[in-house]
């Protein structure tokens, strides 16, 4: 926009902030008010609105939602009318870095990881254990009896090809087993 001087007026956030001449030469700069934020803030939409919560929650309260509800007493003869079911992955052809999931009558009980045995309660009577190590599974069956405590050892190892696929091909695949100990 031209000035009266002949200059272009050149504008910063919608108020004049500098001056130049013909020649393309800084006439005068203008300088910003002190409150030039105070002036741009308020005809700025606000990205996003914000709710406060007041009510924040204790150290306890925190850890107690991260780890679940705490086992407490139980009434005596609670776990007599169920069995445990204890799987494990501690073998030494195991390949130790990959998590396996494991998956309890199509219900995801989480990640076995080497080294870390994972026990559970589970209702008497038959049930589909499934590990998946997201490329193979394996799905073995089992029959549980009251009281009894059912161990599973679970391993993901390279299959028996797994150093010839290792020498040709620079990869393998690790093969997941689920077997009663």
């Amino acid at each position: 926009m031209p000035d009266r001087s002949g200059g272009r007026l050149y504008y910063d956030y919608g108020r004049p902030a500098a001056v130049v001449s013909s020649n393309g030469k800084l006439s005068r700069r203008i300088p910003a008010p002190a409150n030039v934020f105070d002036r741009i803030l308020p005809r700025m939409a606000p990205a996003a609105t914000a709710t406060v919560v007041d009510d924040t929650l204790d150290v306890a309260a925190l850890q107690r939602a991260w780890h679940g509800p705490a086992a407490g007493p139980r009434p005596p003869g609670a776990g007599l009318n169920r069995a445990q079911l204890t799987i494990t992955r501690n073998g030494s052809g195991d390949f130790q870095d990959r998590q396996v999931y494991l998956f309890v009558d199509d219900e995801p009980w989480g990640k076995v990881k080497y080294g870390r045995p994972v026990t559970r309660e589970i209702e008497p009577g038959h049930h589909r254990i499934r590990a998946f190590n997201t490329l193979f599974s394996h799905t073995i069956e089992i029959d549980a009896v009251p009281g009894e405590h059912v161990r599973l050892r679970c391993s993901n190892a390279m299959p028996t090809a797994g150093w010839l696929m290792m020498i040709v091909l620079h990869v393998t695949a690790l093969r997941v087993r689920l077997e009663r100990e």
